[in-house]
């Protein structure tokens, strides 16, 4: 009876803070949106301490307070946070490490947002990339209004403009996956940091220096950029749309690697932190030579010559 009561006791505590969570992660700015980054561990620690059946109770109960609190629409958002929080309990207890939580709430965010996408245009003829794009294309039209004032219109102007929007489009599905993995990376960190602080065991990543990516990822990226010569992209067919979210993944894990390659550089040359952050600036200003050092850091392995004695 003691334990069951602790459980009431420690359920309605948490319910009631993921509940406080949502809440002001919807009323209150700015602020919100680092609140909404925590809205999953009340859900974690329950699930962390008592049985699934349970947890599986208290997401559900929060959903239906979600709906007091903020409205039906608060209601999806309540769900998606609780059974994240759920998974990521899960993914501890099972042992599995913080990569594979990472990438799974990841995959996750992506298969909700596609989910909300689809309900969103089918049900309530709401499309979101055409509102963006829309978006887009009036600040573009107060761009051009004032390069007009200014009489500095390139004659080409509409043309590029075209070009780039097509571009824009086609590139959303990249974006929106690298969007929801930074978000997801954003999350994790400071949660898992507190799990932690509170006496849980929690995995953590290795070194971000020691990242590594295959070789074969090398071959992609070649296939990738000689792909325009083998074949005739058209903008609007698959192959294109492919290309070119292919081709922005790619280059985005290329340039960490090349990151990691120089916080590998300053760790061995045991160099102070306030280098190792200039060094990032520099690294992400001249992006493409980052990644070119990413790519020689896969092909190559010039780490083996960094760890050579006469550079120590």
């Amino acid at each position: 009876m003691q334990d069951q009561s602790q459980k009431i006791t420690y359920g309605a505590m948490m319910l009631a803070l993921f509940t406080i969570f949502l809440a002001g992660a919807i009323y209150i700015p700015i602020l919100g949106s680092i609140i909404i980054i925590f809205i999953p561990l009340p859900i974690i620690l329950y699930r962390l301490r008592h049985d699934r059946s349970s947890t599986i109770f208290v997401v559900v109960a929060g959903s239906i307070l979600s709906l007091i609190v903020g409205g039906i629409l608060l209601v999806p958002f309540a769900l998606i946070f609780g059974v994240l929080g759920f998974f990521i309990a899960e993914s501890v207890l099972l042992g599995k490490s913080k990569l594979y939580t990472f990438m799974a709430s990841g995959l996750f965010f992506i298969v909700t947002g596609v989910l909300a996408y689809l309900i969103a245009a089918l049900v309530f003829e709401i499309n979101a990339i055409d509102s963006l794009m829309g978006t887009l294309k009036e600040m573009e039209t107060q761009f051009k209004t004032s390069l007009q004032s200014l009489g500095a219109l390139p004659d080409s102007y509409e043309q590029i403009v075209e070009e780039a929007f097509m571009m824009y489009r086609s590139a959303i599905p990249a974006y929106f996956i690298l969007s929801m993995y930074l978000f997801t990376f954003i999350m994790v960190i400071p949660n898992f940091e507190l799990l932690r602080r509170l006496g849980h065991q929690v995995p953590t990543f290795p070194p971000f220096r020691e990242m590594k990516l295959p070789v074969i990822t090398i071959f992609v990226y070649g296939l990738l950029i000689m792909l325009p010569w083998m074949m005739d992209l058209k903008p609007e067919s698959s192959a294109y749309l492919l290309y070119v979210n292919a081709t922005i993944i790619l280059r985005v894990l290329l340039l960490l690697q090349g990151l990691a390659l120089i916080y590998y550089f300053m760790y061995k040359m045991k160099l102070p932190t306030v280098v190792t952050v200039f060094s990032t600036i520099f690294a992400l200003l001249f992006s493409p030579i980052t990644t070119l050092l990413g790519i020689l850091d896969i092909g190559v392995n010039i780490r083996s010559w960094i760890g050579k004695d006469n550079l120590k």
